[in-house]
């Protein structure tokens, strides 16, 4: 818990709040209601807030039934000046009931540069890695980490093996990589299912999500390719806010094709696009002396999203891998995964994908073998069948 006092401005990427006693809300409430030409009800604030959201403004009462004011960057009123966004709210105190005194109260915040939206996950029938730029925060202090797992598990980085999760420092990006079945949970989108990962960073009132979704293993390659985008503002945001805030999609483009569907649940965007469009192949592992190669049938999806309340362009890249099958065809012969394909390294042996091959060789007797992966000191798994699955953002 947070303990705040008046005028107390909290700075984060999007947006500034400010705690207001329960005393002064009616000043507020009269600022809204003149600055905004509106009737600001202070007992409904749900409808409240549908008004206050087309300025980028929001309201809502804490524990102590005190409030909190919310201000997009991007607001009504909101200026910038000498590098500082700035809004002047003119709030007036009742006295009596004839007359108040005004008292006059300055949101102030730096100007935060446009983040990078970089993000890469990397998934695979036995782990979950995800990799992101941890930013400091808005007056450039660097914040002391710490890991909220589902929200209730919370360790200091350093011990992040107590939730089964491993970490590695490199420069300004974080890595955490973990199993899939001691760190993700069950999650269904539109009668889709997949797999979610419920981390945070946390800092003092800084919350910063590494949140991801893996799809569902898979041993063949589907008709549809379905991707989940889940829905959250980038960068630093309030930590343990009890207000669910809505998304809006207001565009998707996608690099490989022009034909696809979108449809958005209240936390997930849900992007489907013919498998065929995509689809792919690269050279794998002989089979045999009586097979030449394998064929490793793979696709790249490059997802470009915005929403109507941010001002952050989302990038995601998902990279699907399926099991190799034999080229040309034998059919009574089953063919194998690709040799020696192991499991990812710890991160301080940080997973690359390797170099794709896009175009199929007229000769597949002149294109080498691809190379099996080292194995790592941490742990080697052979996967025997099943989908690997990279997004990168």
């Amino acid at each position: 818990m947070f303990v705040f006092s008046e005028g107390d401005v909290s700075c984060f990427s999007e947006y500034m709040e400010m705690w207001i006693h329960s005393v002064r809300i009616e000043g507020l409430g009269l600022w809204l209601s003149g600055a905004l030409r509106i009737q600001a009800n202070l007992a409904s604030l749900d409808h409240l807030n549908l008004q206050l959201s087309a300025c980028g403004f929001s309201l809502h009462k804490d524990t102590d039934k005190n409030y909190i004011f919310r201000v997009s960057y991007t607001g009504c009123f909101v200026r910038q000046q000498h590098g500082y966004n700035f809004l002047i709210l003119n709030l007036v105190k009742r006295i009596n009931r004839f007359g108040g005194r005004p008292h006059s109260f300055i949101m102030k915040c730096p100007v935060v540069s446009i983040l990078p939206n970089r993000e890469h996950i990397q998934c695979d029938p036995e782990y979950i890695q995800v990799t992101r730029q941890v930013p400091h925060d808005s007056w450039n202090n660097e914040l002391h980490w710490s890991l909220s797992l589902r929200g209730n598990l919370i360790v200091a980085l350093e011990d992040a093996s107590l939730i089964q999760v491993n970490i590695d420092m490199n420069g300004p990006d974080l890595t955490v990589q973990g199993r899939r079945r001691e760190i993700l949970s069950p999650v269904q989108v539109m009668e889709k299912e997949g797999e979610f990962l419920a981390l945070k960073l946390v800092s003092g009132q800084y919350a910063y999500s590494m949140e991801a979704t893996c799809p569902n293993v898979t041993q063949s390659t589907a008709e549809e390719t379905v991707l989940h985008i889940f829905k959250r503002r980038m960068g630093l945001t309030k930590r343990g806010s009890q207000e669910t805030e809505t998304l809006t999609v207001s565009s998707v483009s996608v690099n490989q094709t022009d034909t696809f569907t979108v449809h958005e649940t209240g936390e997930f965007v849900q992007l489907i696009i013919s498998t065929a469009e995509i689809l792919q192949t690269k050279v794998g592992a002989a089979l045999s002396k009586t097979i030449n190669q394998l064929w490793q049938p793979f696709y790249r999806v490059d997802v470009v999203l915005t929403f109507k309340e941010t001002n952050h362009k989302m990038h995601w890249t998902m990279e699907n891998t399926l099991p190799c099958t034999a080229w040309p065809a034998v059919p009574h012969i089953t063919p194998p995964p690709c040799a020696s394909t192991t499991a990812p390294a710890p991160p301080t042996h940080t997973l690359k994908p390797e170099s794709l091959t896009t175009e199929r060789p007229s000769d597949p007797s002149t294109v080498p073998a691809v190379k099996p992966n080292e194995a790592t000191p941490f742990e080697e798994t052979t996967l025997s069948t099943g989908a690997s699955h990279v997004l990168e953002r």
